[in-house]
């Protein structure tokens, strides 16, 4: 399976089984989503590699993420998003190198979250896989930069 092909698997894995959620990937956003749009983001960097693993959610999504996830109706604080999404960053992360049968010596950094405005669709073209979703009609990207 292609690289891409493993970080979809992983994403549509993570988000039915932990949040009960459906990610559709999509090809076009400027068609799904208004830009700005309020995110959080995640980097991780992976060891003994030169790859980063970028994570991107609107913050509504993540909100209903930690909903979903801890079973509570109500907005969270932005302390608590922050652990939410930074966990989701672990998890995905760690699924993908799994996934991706890695040597056991390539591991990730602890995630780095950080809130953001995406402001246009540039296409970033250092990435090696760049992934778009819709996810609950929210802003879900994921990004593999080498």
């Amino acid at each position: 399976m292609s690289q891409a092909g493993i970080v979809e698997q992983t994403v549509n894995k993570i988000f039915e089984d932990m949040y009960f959620m459906f990610p559709e990937h999509i090809m076009k956003p400027e068609t799904h989503f208004s830009i700005p749009i309020q995110c959080y983001v995640a980097k991780t960097q992976l060891k003994r590699e030169k790859s980063a693993i970028f994570i991107y959610a609107e913050d509504h999504l993540v909100n209903q993420m930690a909903m979903n996830f801890l079973g509570e109706k109500r907005n969270f604080g932005h302390i608590e998003l922050l652990d939410i999404f930074k966990e989701a960053a672990n998890v995905i992360a760690g699924n993908y190198l799994t996934a991706s049968n890695k040597p056991p010596e390539v591991s990730f950094d602890i995630p780095v979250v950080n809130k953001t405005s995406i402001v246009s669709w540039d296409k970033d073209h250092s990435c090696q896989i760049d992934l778009i979703y819709d996810i609950e009609k929210y802003f879900f990207r994921i990004a593999l930069v080498v």
